[in-house]
């Protein structure tokens, strides 16, 4: 069988958290890694390659970075390198209850700048059989290449390949709401699998239920649509079939960093091995139950294989 190729394209960062003693301590992390982090972990090596597109610099960072990917089986085949740019960084703090707060550097992020050759990015993504993105790696384009990377997505679609979407929503990376709901409603009408989260669609979009969301994402032409919910129900949709699923007991958490990510990882994977969507879905809850039970985005991989299991 040929090997299969899922490609998540975004902007990866610099991670510095404060651990227990209260000293930094530094990983890398970003939304659509997250989710690629998760497909690696869950999905086999020799019948899938996971490849990250993105762009980072020539500096240490930026090399670890590279680094770091290679030895997780992570591909760098589609990660360019740039002199006069750099990788972002965030630092992040939490609350007694797992709640983050973040500071940002990202103004000379070579990842900006990853669909400033569209042509040449649609013929690199020719290959994939599945491309995720993501409403960050939306917002963090310079304004006037988001076309392109639009108008990419339409011709890989009408080629055949799978588009996953999250819209991700976050306000303060947009020029203004606008533009914001614009692109984002967009990129989901391109998307075969769209996978949001209430309490942003209900910020951004005024949606007062998840069916809510579910219906407005169904008119934009998505086939299969799974909004998170926090602790309550997942409910999702494809085509007649429909349902809400329960989340498993909660766990106290300790960093709620790449919760959401880590459960659009472990759907995906299972949705590709052929798992039906409740499946999908209550291995998502699995994950994301270990991930905020841990400080930082990324955990280990064989935690994650630990914690998925395939439900019947």
């Amino acid at each position: 069988m040929m090997r299969k190729t899922i490609t998540c394209i975004g902007e990866a960062m610099v991670e510095f958290r404060r651990g227990d003693d209260q000293h930094w301590l530094q990983g890398f992390a970003g939304d659509t890694l997250n989710v690629g982090w998760a497909l690696r972990a869950l999905l086999p090596n020799d019948d899938v390659a996971i490849q990250f597109l993105s762009r980072v610099g020539q500096d240490g960072f930026s090399n670890s970075f590279c680094d770091f990917l290679t030895n997780s089986g992570i591909s760098t085949d589609l990660l360019e390198r740039e002199q006069e740019r750099t990788i972002g960084l965030y630092t992040i703090e939490t609350d007694d209850v797992g709640e983050r707060s973040f500071s940002y550097w990202r103004g000379q992020s070579a990842a900006r700048h990853l669909a400033s050759e569209p042509v040449r990015l649609g013929e690199t993504l020719a290959s994939s059989d599945i491309v995720y993105a993501s409403g960050i790696t939306l917002a963090i384009l310079l304004p006037d290449h988001r076309k392109g990377f639009l108008d990419v997505l339409s011709h890989l679609k009408q080629a055949g390949t799978k588009i996953a979407f999250d819209p991700n929503i976050r306000p303060r990376l947009w020029e203004d709401p606008v533009t914001m709901r614009r692109t984002i409603e967009t990129a989901a009408s391109l998307a075969n699998v769209v996978l949001p989260t209430f309490d942003d669609e209900a910020l951004a979009f005024g949606d007062s239920d998840p069916w809510d969301t579910i219906t407005r994402y169904r008119r934009l032409g998505a086939q299969e649509i799974v909004v998170k919910n926090g602790v309550k129900p997942t409910c999702y949709v494809r085509d007649d079939d429909k349902g809400e699923i329960d989340v498993l007991q909660a766990v106290a958490a300790v960093d709620t960093t790449g919760a959401g990510d880590s459960f659009n990882g472990a759907y995906l994977a299972r949705r590709f091995v052929g798992a039906d969507i409740p499946v999908a879905i209550r291995n998502g809850h699995a994950l994301s139950k270990a991930v905020v039970g841990e400080k930082g985005a990324l955990i280990d991989m064989r935690k994650i294989r630990d914690s998925c299991e395939y439900f019947e």
